[in-house]
């Protein structure tokens, strides 16, 4: 008896290490983020007089289990009674969905009827694109304000912070920057309005800014902040307006925020003077802050989708982004917005994957070859993972 007890609690602990073992690879792999492209091959047992039921068992069959290799949920329990088990039960469930697929085989014998999928399977963390791809900035002419209450020595300080500003964007990772800060953005955009037309465009020529491209305008303030009665304190702020591709999108920015602690409120020169914060001190608060304020901006940038407008041209579907955006051969695209006759699929998304990249522009196929190709024109596509 004793024997059979040490046998059985052995089992068990097995039976326990193994389904834990098998969780931890399925919820390892829900943490990818990422679209997949995956193969599944479903079966069904054929219908006499009636294939069309057999094809869409197959089919539920491999969709089914493509979504399965995007990731799963394993649950499961176990019966015992006399410290003996006598049924185990396992719930499988598919953490991702397919968002796309084509048929790429069908073979049917005597008895099933087999069908082999191609499908992109993912979920909605897969919107999430925070990779570190190239980003391309030009950088316009920034605004100051400084507010009448600022003190000279402070105010003084702001044209050189103003012009530190480009350097430190230039030394970002993996950013190209464009110099302009002799041009106002307003400028440019009223020349590309109809450069045909305008003496500046012509003259002096307009950047090249591409649809993956941004434009930055940085803006500087130092304000009063009166939120402590017994010292003068000052704001520095900073913002990174930011406008996307040719078309000027403006994208929203956020501000960042550095509280100077200038001296004490006193009707006594002497203590104002004492405790008067130190400008070198300030200065490179200041600067360290601008590089903070820097780099959490490149950050929203990389984690801001990749995206582009779609022209059908010459029977081709084309973007004007490419390797300079940092768009790869075969990576995946998802178009939504557009309704699809599939009884299989609830849902209004296309999935594309680039076929040519170049270095400003590329061309794109739809995974479903049944799609019009005419339908996606001017529509907005978002690259993933």
């Amino acid at each position: 008896m004793v024997f059979n007890i040490k046998h059985t609690n052995k089992f068990i602990l097995c039976f326990l290490t193994t389904l834990v073992l098998l969780v931890s690879s399925f919820s390892f792999a829900t943490e990818n983020k990422n679209f997949r492209e995956v193969e599944a091959t479903g079966r069904a047992v054929l219908i006499d007089k009636n294939i069309e039921i057999s094809r869409k068992r197959a089919l539920e069959d491999a969709l089914y289990l493509a979504a399965l290799k995007g990731g799963a949920d394993v649950n499961g329990f176990s019966t015992i009674n006399s410290n003996t088990v006598i049924n185990e039960q396992s719930i499988v469930r598919p953490t991702n969905k397919v968002i796309d697929f084509k048929i790429i085989d069908e073979k049917q014998d005597k008895q099933f009827l087999t069908i082999k999928i191609n499908a992109i399977v993912g979920n909605k963390k897969s919107l999430q694109n925070c990779r570190k791809r190239p980003i391309n900035i030009t950088v316009f002419k920034g605004l100051l304000e400084v507010e009448t209450a600022v003190p000279s020595e402070l105010s003084r300080k702001m044209s050189v912070w103003s012009n530190e500003v480009f350097d430190i964007i230039e030394r970002l990772p993996n950013v190209r920057v464009v110099n302009k800060t002799t041009d106002t953005l307003d400028k440019i955009i009223n020349s590309s309005s109809n450069p045909a037309f305008n003496y500046d465009a012509i003259i002096n020529g307009l950047p090249q800014i591409q649809a993956g491209d941004y434009s930055v305008v940085p803006e500087l303030k130092l304000i009063e902040n009166n939120e402590n009665n017994n010292f003068h304190h000052y704001l520095l702020r900073i913002n990174f307006k930011t406008y996307k591709g040719n078309e000027f999108t403006v994208i929203p920015s956020k501000m960042y925020d550095l509280p100077i602690k200038y001296k004490l409120k006193s009707n006594f020169q002497f203590i104002r003077n004492v405790s008067t914060l130190d400008t070198d001190l300030i200065d490179q608060k200041a600067r360290e802050h601008m590089i903070f304020a820097a780099n959490r901006f490149l950050k929203e940038l990389h984690c801001s989708p990749l995206e582009a407008r779609i022209k059908f041209v010459d029977n081709k579907l084309q973007v004007n982004i490419g390797k300079k955006q940092g768009l790869k051969y075969k990576q995946i695209g998802l178009v939504k917005g557009l309704n699809i006759q599939n009884s299989m699929l609830s849902n209004s998304s296309v999935i594309l994957h680039t076929n040519n990249v170049f270095e400003n522009n590329s061309t794109v196929l739809p995974l479903n070859d049944a799609i019009n190709l005419k339908s996606l024109d001017n529509l907005i596509v978002e690259f993933v993972e």
